[in-house]
Protein backbone atom coordinates (compact mmCIF):
# COMPACT_ATOMS: atom_id res chain seq x y z
CA UNK A 1 0.00 0.00 0.00
CA UNK A 2 1.60 3.25 -1.06
CA UNK A 3 -1.18 5.69 -0.23
CA UNK A 4 -3.29 6.39 2.83
CA UNK A 5 -6.30 4.10 3.10
CA UNK A 6 -9.30 4.54 5.36
CA UNK A 7 -12.78 3.17 5.78
CA UNK A 8 -15.65 5.21 7.14
CA UNK A 9 -19.36 4.58 7.42
CA UNK A 10 -21.52 7.03 5.48
CA UNK A 11 -25.20 7.82 5.21
CA UNK A 12 -27.10 7.18 1.99
CA UNK A 13 -26.65 10.87 1.18
CA UNK A 14 -23.02 11.96 1.58
CA UNK A 15 -20.38 14.28 0.14
CA UNK A 16 -18.31 12.27 -2.34
CA UNK A 17 -15.80 15.01 -3.20
CA UNK A 18 -15.35 18.74 -3.58
CA UNK A 19 -13.06 21.06 -5.47
CA UNK A 20 -11.88 24.54 -4.53
CA UNK A 21 -10.49 27.07 -7.02
CA UNK A 22 -9.07 30.38 -5.84
CA UNK A 23 -9.01 33.54 -7.97
CA UNK A 24 -6.96 36.22 -6.23
CA UNK A 25 -7.63 38.78 -8.97
CA UNK A 26 -11.42 38.45 -8.61
CA UNK A 27 -11.08 37.83 -4.82
CA UNK A 28 -13.16 34.65 -4.94
CA UNK A 29 -13.11 31.04 -3.84
CA UNK A 30 -15.23 28.75 -6.03
CA UNK A 31 -16.49 25.42 -4.72
CA UNK A 32 -18.00 22.47 -6.54
CA UNK A 33 -19.42 19.92 -4.12
CA UNK A 34 -20.36 16.45 -5.41
CA UNK A 35 -22.57 14.06 -3.50
CA UNK A 36 -24.13 10.63 -3.74
CA UNK A 37 -27.59 12.18 -4.25
CA UNK A 38 -28.80 15.58 -5.44
CA UNK A 39 -29.01 18.14 -2.69
CA UNK A 40 -27.91 21.55 -1.51
CA UNK A 41 -24.37 22.25 -0.42
CA UNK A 42 -23.67 24.98 2.11
CA UNK A 43 -20.14 26.36 2.34
CA UNK A 44 -18.71 28.53 5.11
CA UNK A 45 -15.22 30.04 4.94
CA UNK A 46 -13.54 31.52 8.00
CA UNK A 47 -10.18 33.05 8.75
CA UNK A 48 -8.64 33.66 12.16
CA UNK A 49 -11.84 32.48 13.84
CA UNK A 50 -14.19 34.82 11.95
CA UNK A 51 -16.54 33.87 9.13
CA UNK A 52 -15.50 35.72 5.96
CA UNK A 53 -17.94 34.24 3.42
CA UNK A 54 -20.75 31.75 3.05
CA UNK A 55 -23.08 30.53 0.36
CA UNK A 56 -25.06 27.61 -0.92
CA UNK A 57 -26.03 25.97 -4.17
CA UNK A 58 -27.00 22.71 -5.81
CA UNK A 59 -24.53 19.87 -5.63
CA UNK A 60 -22.46 19.57 -8.78
CA UNK A 61 -22.72 23.29 -9.54
CA UNK A 62 -20.30 26.10 -8.77
CA UNK A 63 -20.69 28.06 -5.55
CA UNK A 64 -18.66 31.26 -5.85
CA UNK A 65 -17.83 33.16 -2.67
CA UNK A 66 -16.39 36.67 -2.51
CA UNK A 67 -13.47 36.97 -0.10
CA UNK A 68 -13.15 40.59 0.94
CA UNK A 69 -9.53 41.65 1.56
CA UNK A 70 -8.12 38.14 1.00
CA UNK A 71 -4.98 37.12 2.85
CA UNK A 72 -2.77 35.53 0.22
CA UNK A 73 -0.87 32.30 0.81
CA UNK A 74 2.89 32.32 0.27
CA UNK A 75 5.86 30.35 1.64
CA UNK A 76 6.58 33.23 4.04
CA UNK A 77 2.88 33.52 5.04
CA UNK A 78 1.25 30.08 4.72
CA UNK A 79 -2.23 31.35 5.65
CA UNK A 80 -5.10 28.96 5.02
CA UNK A 81 -8.81 29.63 5.38
CA UNK A 82 -10.93 27.09 7.27
CA UNK A 83 -13.76 25.58 5.21
CA UNK A 84 -16.93 23.87 6.45
CA UNK A 85 -19.19 22.13 3.93
CA UNK A 86 -22.56 20.61 4.72
CA UNK A 87 -24.91 18.60 2.54
CA UNK A 88 -28.63 19.11 2.94
CA UNK A 89 -31.18 16.78 1.38
CA UNK A 90 -34.91 17.45 1.83
CA UNK A 91 -34.21 20.19 4.42
CA UNK A 92 -32.12 17.84 6.54
CA UNK A 93 -28.34 17.96 7.05
CA UNK A 94 -26.98 14.57 6.04
CA UNK A 95 -23.21 15.07 5.93
CA UNK A 96 -20.47 17.56 6.77
CA UNK A 97 -16.85 17.94 5.81
CA UNK A 98 -14.11 20.34 6.85
CA UNK A 99 -10.99 21.40 5.00
CA UNK A 100 -8.74 24.37 4.30
CA UNK A 101 -8.23 26.61 1.28
CA UNK A 102 -5.46 28.99 0.29
CA UNK A 103 -5.81 32.13 -1.77
CA UNK A 104 -2.94 31.91 -4.24
CA UNK A 105 -2.19 32.10 -7.93
CA UNK A 106 0.56 30.51 -9.97
CA UNK A 107 1.08 31.97 -13.43
CA UNK A 108 3.65 32.91 -16.03
CA UNK A 109 4.50 36.55 -16.60
CA UNK A 110 7.21 38.98 -17.59
CA UNK A 111 9.38 40.37 -14.82
CA UNK A 112 10.94 43.86 -14.97
CA UNK A 113 14.13 42.36 -16.47
CA UNK A 114 12.09 41.18 -19.48
CA UNK A 115 12.20 37.45 -18.77
CA UNK A 116 9.16 35.21 -18.61
CA UNK A 117 9.10 33.62 -15.18
CA UNK A 118 6.80 31.67 -12.92
CA UNK A 119 4.93 34.05 -10.61
CA UNK A 120 3.28 33.48 -7.26
CA UNK A 121 0.39 35.87 -6.60
CA UNK A 122 1.49 37.96 -9.61
CA UNK A 123 5.01 38.43 -8.19
CA UNK A 124 8.30 36.69 -8.89
CA UNK A 125 9.56 34.57 -5.99
CA UNK A 126 12.98 32.97 -6.41
CA UNK A 127 12.54 29.26 -5.75
CA UNK A 128 15.23 27.75 -3.59
CA UNK A 129 15.00 24.17 -2.43
CA UNK A 130 16.33 20.61 -2.47
CA UNK A 131 15.45 17.63 -4.62
CA UNK A 132 13.71 15.39 -2.08
CA UNK A 133 14.00 11.69 -2.82
CA UNK A 134 11.33 10.90 -0.22
CA UNK A 135 13.14 7.89 1.25
CA UNK A 136 12.98 7.02 4.94
CA UNK A 137 15.65 4.85 6.63
CA UNK A 138 13.02 2.93 8.59
CA UNK A 139 10.19 2.80 6.08
CA UNK A 140 11.60 3.17 2.56
CA UNK A 141 8.82 5.14 0.83
CA UNK A 142 6.64 5.50 3.92
CA UNK A 143 7.47 7.97 6.71
CA UNK A 144 7.55 6.30 10.13
CA UNK A 145 5.16 8.88 11.62
CA UNK A 146 3.33 12.03 10.65
CA UNK A 147 5.54 13.92 13.10
CA UNK A 148 8.64 12.79 11.16
CA UNK A 149 7.13 14.12 7.94
CA UNK A 150 6.33 17.48 9.58
CA UNK A 151 9.82 17.65 11.13
CA UNK A 152 11.41 17.21 7.68
CA UNK A 153 9.33 20.07 6.28
CA UNK A 154 10.06 22.35 9.24
CA UNK A 155 13.81 21.68 8.97
CA UNK A 156 13.73 22.36 5.23
CA UNK A 157 12.15 25.75 5.92
CA UNK A 158 14.55 26.51 8.81
CA UNK A 159 17.46 25.87 6.43
CA UNK A 160 16.21 28.78 4.35
CA UNK A 161 14.46 26.88 1.57
CA UNK A 162 11.05 27.98 0.29
CA UNK A 163 10.24 24.92 -1.84
CA UNK A 164 11.18 21.32 -2.47
CA UNK A 165 10.96 19.09 -5.50
CA UNK A 166 9.89 15.49 -5.27
CA UNK A 167 11.87 12.99 -7.30
CA UNK A 168 9.87 10.19 -8.97
CA UNK A 169 7.41 9.96 -6.12
CA UNK A 170 3.88 11.06 -5.30
CA UNK A 171 3.44 11.68 -1.59
CA UNK A 172 0.27 11.03 0.35
CA UNK A 173 -2.23 13.87 0.66
CA UNK A 174 -1.32 14.56 4.29
CA UNK A 175 2.19 15.50 3.14
CA UNK A 176 0.85 18.13 0.73
CA UNK A 177 -1.50 19.41 3.44
CA UNK A 178 1.50 19.94 5.72
CA UNK A 179 3.40 21.63 2.88
CA UNK A 180 0.55 24.14 2.61
CA UNK A 181 0.61 24.72 6.36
Amino acid sequence: IWQTVWIEPVNEAYITSFRVVSDIDAKTLSFTVNSSVNGTAEVKVSGKGKEVASGSGSTGSEIKLNIENPELWSPSNPFLYDVEISLNVKDSETDTSSSVAGMRKISLGKTPDGFTRMLLNNEFVFQNGPLDQGFWPDGLYTPPTEEAMVYDLEMTKKMGFNMLRKHVKVENRRFYNWCDK
